[in-house]
């Protein structure tokens, strides 16, 4: 190689490490929130852009209980009901995967955990500037549901309507304030709220004409707490979780507002009452559309997109596009309710309840509601990106601080320096100044080129991938000192430093490409089978035994050549 070459060679290699440099101090990435994508940004604080993974930054759990209630009321057999909530879980995990891709956080992991007491999906997640944001977007869960009008027997429905009204009673209990919300939050499943202001008890509903004892001594604004059953003529009360009648309609929730004494006529003394309560009817106005064929449940663990399409007069619509074993499901349903209606419920909103005409077995679902445009495609964005065949509750979260990867990261970094010294002074005893001299140049110039590409391709720095670089840096000075060696070699030959250095690249470079050829492989192997540490070992390797071979080993060549260009 002529000395022009060389020059020329060291010329390219120093724009790219300046290019670099510039890069590592004065160029970021962060999130636009307006379009939900990251973007490059200058900035005079380039060194704190940098990913770092989990055991670096702290990290923070969330565990959240799967709710399979409602697959548990359908799938009586074990077996199917294992099935079924598995392809459930599975959904959940690559939902969640999406949704902490949006927060631009690339160092996470979820995982299913079966304790005692039901499924939960444990995520850990990267330390993030706001909690409650991502607290949000993994846990939100857009609730498909389809229902049909309520025909069936009573009795088979009474006992989740008794827990629906345990429901609301305990939380009314908790805050007796919150009776209008929790009215309008059920308003459409046959629970209505009542208020009654300066009525006597002769003009209230009959269950508390025949039991005066439930407005008696009460506390002004508190709930009732008991649950009472009504039914035609036999008015009853029942305790707490315990019925004792089995012939009732309704269920009845009171809040105690107060009374006060009235004159009348005749000096007749009456006292009139100030109460609300929540009546939820035991017929539900619409129940769960069940496939008759199969007892299987239609809902969102069936969903497998939505789209924006037209209906017959041209009308934007959204259609609910089902898997294989959904549009089955579907096809079977709409056969048996052909003339009725079949409702869509999202986030527990009815937002269509069209008249099926004729069964449908096309696997798609079509909500009109008079919808324009963009109204369509935002409902469509939601259901595409929030549908989760179960809800998820949030049960356990915990903060682990960043403090201790902190201190082991400038612990690496203190030895990282530490290691370069000695590296140059043992070069420099070993093989002179200006050899040495080459070394620490690669060196640098490999930890420079190498942070540059971790930054912009946004890889989250660990603990063992930290260890993976030292180990590349010791592979390089065994490159270095295998290089310098064959120079040696062919000196004692008599050959000139040019023609050393020319005969040590061409007959040793393939032994240095194939040692690093065969560690990269090992690299492979842990990135593919290994766990989340094996697999950031093995992903810095590879890119470190990239660069060996691409930075070390031809830069080595040229600073020789530049170096004894006149030897």
């Amino acid at each position: 190689m002529s000395t022009s070459k060389s020059g020329s060679g060291l010329l390219t290699y120093g724009i790219v490490v300046l290019i670099s440099l510039f890069l590592i101090f004065f160029v970021g990435k962060e999130l636009d929130p307006a379009t939900n994508t990251e973007k490059f940004v200058l900035t005079n604080d380039g060194l704190n852009h940098f990913s770092k993974w989990m055991d670096i930054a702290g990290w923070v759990s969330l565990t959240y209980k799967i709710d399979l209630d409602k697959y548990r009321q359908v799938y009586t057999d074990e077996q199917e009901f294992f099935q079924v909530t598995k392809d459930v879980k599975n959904i959940i995990l690559q939902n969640i995967d999406k949704r902490i891709s949006a927060l631009g956080v690339s160092d996470y992991t979820s995982y299913i955990q079966s304790l005692d007491d039901g499924e939960y999906v444990v995520v850990e997640i990267g330390w993030v500037s706001d909690l409650d944001q991502a607290k949000e977007i993994i846990g939100k869960t857009v609730e498909l549901e389809f229902k049909l009008p309520f025909e069936w027997d009573i009795a088979s429905q009474k006992n989740s309507r008794q827990l629906l009204a345990e429901s609301i009673l305990k939380d009314l209990s908790a805050d007796p304030t919150q009776i209008t919300t929790l009215a309008a939050e059920y308003s459409g499943d046959n629970v209505v709220y009542h208020t009654y202001s300066g009525v006597t008890r002769t003009q209230l509903p009959g269950i508390y004409q025949s039991n005066p004892e439930l407005l008696k001594s009460r506390e002004i604004g508190s709930v009732i707490p008991v649950l009472t059953e009504w039914s035609y003529g036999n008015d009853v009360l029942m305790a707490w979780g315990q019925l004792t009648a089995t012939t009732s309609e309704w269920f009845v929730i009171t809040r105690y507002n107060g009374s006060s004494t009235t004159t009348g006529s005749w000096w007749v003394t009456n006292t009139v009452y100030n109460i609300e309560d929540i009546v939820v009817d035991y017929r539900p106005a619409r129940v769960p559309a069940i496939d008759p064929k199969t007892g299987n449940l239609l809902n969102g663990a069936f969903f497998k997109f939505a789209g924006v399409g037209s209906s017959q007069t041209g009308q934007p619509v959204a259609t609910i596009n089902f898997d294989e074993k959904g549009k089955e499901i579907f096809c079977n349903i709409t056969e048996v309710i052909v003339g009725k209606q079949l409702a869509i419920f999202i986030w527990g909103e009815l937002v269509t309840s069209p008249v099926i005409r004729e069964k449908i077995c096309g696997g798609s679902a079509q909500i009109d509601g008079q919808f324009t445009p963009a109204t369509a495609k935002a409902l469509v964005d939601n259901l595409n990106e929030w549908a989760l065949p179960a809800e998820l509750i949030l049960s356990q979260e915990e903060k682990v601080s960043p403090a201790l990867g902190e201190q082991a990261l400038k612990g690496a970094i203190l030895a990282a320096w530490v290691w370069l010294l000695l590296i140059y002074g043992f070069m420099i005893w070993m093989y002179g100044f200006r050899q040495g001299s080459v070394a620490l140049l690669t060196l640098v110039s490999f930890i420079i080129v190498l942070l540059w590409v971790t930054k912009i391709f946004k890889y989250a720095f660990s603990l063992s991938g930290i260890a993976a670089i030292l180990l590349s840096l010791g592979m390089g000075v065994d490159a270095n000192v295998l290089i310098y060696e064959r120079v040696r070699e062919e000196r004692a030959k008599g050959l000139s430093w040019k023609e050393a250095i020319a005969e040590w690249y061409e007959k040793s470079f393939s032994a240095i490409r194939d040692g690093n050829v065969t560690t990269l492989m090992i690299a492979i192997l842990l990135f593919f089978v290994g766990t989340n540490v094996f697999k950031w070992f093995g992903t810095m390797m590879m890119v470190n035994i990239i660069l060996t071979l691409l930075v070390i080993v031809p830069l080595t060549k040229r600073l020789l050549m530049w170096f004894y260009r006149n030897d």
